[in-house]
């Protein structure tokens, strides 16, 4: 058996922890220019297409701009070309503003292209180990949502659970339960979602319920706390009205609503709200909620390691890396944190395919100069996984995907695609694998594209693909730290859910011929009872 996803390789600590101190000189350029370069856009973008009607500031991606530019310039200067709008609109209409707008985003376009990061990875290469096995769930058609819960998350369970994955750790052996189970009565459990995107591009909120109703029904009853979070990177809302769920209404917040009106304790953490703040460990003295940010850059893949640590509405000190911390011992308990992955299975414009891997975007913090985003194509959430917390279990929603290359991670409505699939596992890259090949790619094809407009980007069976690239990057990281994983099909068992041979129903012709034959036999048996019995007595 493998190491589990807390393992943390020493050697691979040390590799990182020989780039010290802070980044070197062309990291530092890197990072002022980049960060320049991409004020100047953003701000031309809502200059552009903002135009006169602020009513646009609301859009998805003029928040967006809003941020990087206000990160890069700061509020009053952004404000100030925000009000301005109407003479730089003016200007634009004028052969000297054409020229001169022209000129600065060609400036930019080549200071940007200079300035572009380094993709090239320098990490040992490292073979799957030999016998390692990933196991795979998937439900196929998975029905929901029905009366407070989501029978395809009940049916995933199940599937789990008959080939030796319990969700529950208990005593008691049922078929979702027994002493190996992943979660106690009393853990605390983080659901991490995706809440960064509207639409079909959340995590489904019927799953989310669907989830946390079978954490709650643990056999030997629940007294631990679930938490729903995500970092959205200052897009992350868990109150939207426009939400991925058969009600499109019902947002994160509403499902977790209803679990504590019933009074069990779940709550909602966005870590937008913090993803600005460094603090340090609460072993260090530090009881503030924040950002744990390292001081030192991975060798390999150049993260700068984050993580959120915070308190919980039901007074829990929680730390993604460390687990939970007691104020009574002043010690951590790793073991009573469980972690549930819960992504979207969507295309996406810049690293090809989002899922399993990519969803710990939102654990990391891209606002602290980490370096998070652009360390993906390098395998950086990989090191994350090997270096701060891999998940007990991901379980991939694929109810509505997004299969459209050159779209996504955002998912409109008319733009998803119904599958009504969920999937699970413990190995989040063979998962990633396995549902790129067997799930998205075919949706694709059945959305009318080809092998030309996927195999770039998406092909999971090319190397070279964005997606695999990046991919296998990880996969790398996570073997340098002592986690067992695979990116080869071969290597991967499928465990599909397998419904019970229904009872076999009966006609109304059919009701008739029982019937008939019914009395039929019942009248013989009255003649054979109604006939003389004679008895003889021989001596």
């Amino acid at each position: 058996m493998g190491r589990d996803c807390h393992f943390r390789n020493p050697s691979h600590r040390d590799r990182s922890a020989s780039r010290a101190g802070n980044a070197p000189p062309w990291h530092k350029i890197w990072v002022f220019t980049g960060t320049v370069v991409s004020g100047v856009l953003a701000l031309a973008w809502l200059v552009l297409r903002t135009g006169t009607k602020p009513s646009r500031l609301a859009y998805p991606c003029q928040q967006a701009a809003l941020t990087t530019a206000a990160a890069a310039f700061g509020v009053p200067f952004v404000s100030m070309v925000i009000a301005a709008r109407g003479r730089l609109a003016r200007l634009l209409h004028t052969g000297r503003g054409i020229v001169a707008v022209t000129g600065c985003l060609a400036v930019s376009a080549v200071v940007l292209a200079l300035a572009a990061p380094d993709v090239s990875y320098e990490g040992l290469f490292m073979e799957p180990p030999a016998g390692y096995r990933a196991q795979v769930f998937l439900v196929n058609h998975a029905d929901g949502p029905d009366a407070g819960r989501f029978p395809g998350v009940d049916k995933l369970v199940s599937a789990m659970g008959s080939n030796g994955l319990k969700l529950h750790r208990s005593a008691i052996v049922t078929a979702t339960s027994g002493p190996d189970g992943l979660i106690g009565p009393d853990d605390v459990v983080l659901l991490k979602v995706n809440s960064q995107w509207p639409e079909r591009g959340g995590t489904n909120t019927d799953v989310l319920r669907g989830v946390i109703r079978q954490i709650v029904e643990h056999p030997d009853g629940f007294v631990g706390e679930v938490i729903v979070a995500d970092n959205g990177q200052g897009l992350g809302y868990l109150t939207r009205d426009n939400n991925n769920a058969e009600d499109i209404t019902q947002s994160p917040q509403d499902v977790v609503n209803d679990f504590a009106s019933e009074g069990w304790h779940v709550s909602t953490m966005l870590w937008d709200t913090i993803r600005s703040w460094s603090v340090s460990e609460y072993a260090a003295g530090d009881m503030a909620n924040g950002y744990v940010v390292s001081s030192t850059y991975d060798l390999e893949t150049n993260l700068r390691e984050s993580y959120p640590k915070f308190h919980t509405a039901f007074g829990s000190y929680v730390s993604y890396k460390r687990g939970v911390w007691s104020t009574t011992t002043q010690s951590y308990d790793a073991g009573k944190l469980v972690v549930i992955n819960m992504p979207v299975l969507k295309t996406h414009s810049i690293y090809g395919i989002t899922a399993s891997v990519k969803n710990h975007m939102g654990v990391v913090s891209t606002a602290l100069a980490s370096e998070s985003h652009g360390a993906v194509a390098r395998g950086g959430l990989g090191s994350m996984l090997a270096d701060v917390r891999c998940p007990d279990l991901t379980i991939m929603d694929a109810i509505w995907v997004m299969a459209r290359p050159g779209l996504g991670p955002s998912a409109s409505y008319a733009d998803a695609t119904r599958l009504d699939k969920l999937l699970a596992s413990t190995d989040p890259v063979a998962l990633d694998l396995w549902a790129a090949t067997n799930v998205l790619i075919p949706a694709i094809l059945d959305n009318g594209y080809t092998y030309a407009d996927y195999h770039a980007k998406q092909d999971p069976a090319d190397p070279n693909s964005t997606f695999r690239t990046y991919l296998d990057r990880s996969m790398n990281e996570m073997l340098l730290g002592g986690i067992d994983t695979t990116n080869d099909l071969d290597s991967i068992d499928l465990h599909a859910y397998q419904a019970a041979d229904p009872i076999p129903t009966v006609s109304e012709w059919g009701l008739v011929v029982m019937l008939l034959a019914t009395l039929i036999a019942g009248s013989l048996m009255l003649r054979v009872g109604a006939a003389p019995c004679t008895f003889r007595f021989d001596s």
